[in-house]
């Protein structure tokens, strides 16, 4: 019996529509909202496929199936072709990337975090989200990666499986940003991952990890100033060229201040404050309209320890640490004209904040305090920001839509 005559993707060129491939399906997924693993990809033999020019970052062509196209399943036997195919990027090249939001890209890289813990929230349209953050490392770069949603739990549950660590893992298809000046990948319909997988590029970065050169230039990477913990009183003796930083501080909150603003709007496009003119919210950072903008923890409250007061302004996320909720979950529970009577339920209480010192507005207040976010035996230190973060520290969206992002990433 004479063997069939394949093409093969090598030399596929638009304008011919007769061509006859096998191919293996890596992965499988429907437009934007649905995604699925194969575990076991499927080799098919395509007949009959329309080849279409295509900007693509690896490739200038893509497959068009149409109604003329057969598609026939082959077994396993029949065929050899790789499981899996990455065109890996170097961590260090993601940043040119970042700028645009077209093509997607393979990454290779070692886990940082000794425990990755998933962040459950509500989103600003109140539907539950959630989220797990970590770093990947090579030896000469490191990037951030968010996960989102299904995909998020699905990546928590198989780090559960007993993998030798640091883990190794693979990201085929990922999505980059660039938020607050940090590269962050991010997943999509198509994204997929491999844990400790037996693929060179594994082996390469374990057998790398065994060297101290690689040990050495990581620390370089992973190096940071330690938060020092200090009183109220050395906290307040701060010199100039403490602004912008933080420090940690033990207090008890003595008193709320219930004649403040306890929560400010937040422009959902570049989450600076946004403000009521004419009935509309705007942006303070440009003539934007933010119709549905977000609601954050704006909460004065006066602390004290041995060695004096200071009032402390619990921002977003040291707010919802002290109240295990968010803002429109106790706008729920109580009118927006009053101030709720469940914010001072964290009177007489022990925290230790993390405090970033900021310049204060007028003549009457030289330096402002404000908590971003509370260290305990609860909420560990959060310095390195291995813990997840809700999302409004993630992705920013245009202001006039309500179409979200980060759910792309749904697994139905």
């Amino acid at each position: 019996m004479a063997s069939k005559s394949y093409d093969t993707f090598k030399y596929l060129r638009s304008g011919k529509y007769d061509w006859k491939v096998q191919a293996r399906v890596l992965n499988l997924w429907r437009g934007y909202t649905k995604k699925e693993n194969l575990s076991n990809p499927s080799i098919y033999y395509y007949w009959i496929v329309s080849v279409a020019e295509y900007m693509h970052l690896f490739l200038d062509i893509q497959i068009i199936f149409s109604r003329e196209t057969k598609i026939s399943d082959l077994e396993e036997s029949d065929v050899f072709i790789e499981k899996v195919a990455f065109d890996f990027y170097d961590l260090g090249d993601l940043e040119e990337l970042s700028k645009q939001t077209t093509y997607l890209i393979d990454v290779v890289g070692v886990i940082e975090e000794a425990e990755l813990n998933l962040a459950k929230f509500k989103n600003r349209l109140g539907e539950p989200q959630t989220q797990i953050k970590f770093h990947i490392c090579d030896g000469n770069s490191r990037v951030k990666v968010t996960f989102w949603d299904a995909f998020a739990e699905l990546f928590h549950e198989a780090i559960e499986e007993g993998f030798e660590w640091p883990l190794i893992v693979i990201i085929g298809s990922g999505r980059v940003t660039l938020w607050k000046e940090e590269v962050d990948i991010s997943n999509v319909g198509a994204t997929t991952f491999y844990i400790n997988y037996n693929h060179y590029s594994v082996n390469h970065l374990r057998n790398m990890l065994k060297e101290k050169n690689f040990i050495e230039e990581q620390n370089t990477i992973l190096k940071k100033e330690p938060v020092p913990l200090l009183n109220i009183k050395e906290i307040k003796e701060l010199p100039e060229e403490y602004l912008e930083k933080q420090v940690l501080c033990n207090v008890k909150v003595k008193k709320v201040n219930t004649q403040q603003n306890w929560f400010k709007h937040i422009c959902t496009s570049c989450y600076e404050e946004a403000k009521k003119v004419n009935g509309k919210f705007n942006c303070i950072c440009g003539p934007r309209d933010v119709p549905y903008p977000e609601k954050w923890f704006n909460l004065c409250v006066v602390c004290c320890d041995s060695t004096g007061e200071i009032e402390i302004v619990l921002e977003n996320v040291a707010g919802q640490k002290c109240y295990g909720k968010h803002v429109c979950d106790i706008l729920d529970e109580d009118d927006e004209s009053n101030f709720p009577k469940s914010l001072n339920t964290i009177e007489d209480e022990d925290y230790k904040f993390q405090i970033a010192i900021q310049n204060g507005k007028g003549p009457m207040e030289s330096k402002k305090f404000v908590a971003k976010d509370i260290v305990s035996e609860k909420y560990p230190n959060n310095n390195d920001d291995n813990q997840p973060r809700p999302l409004e520290e993630s992705y920013a969206e245009h202001s006039t839509s309500t179409f979200h992002l980060d759910t792309l990433s749904e697994i139905n």
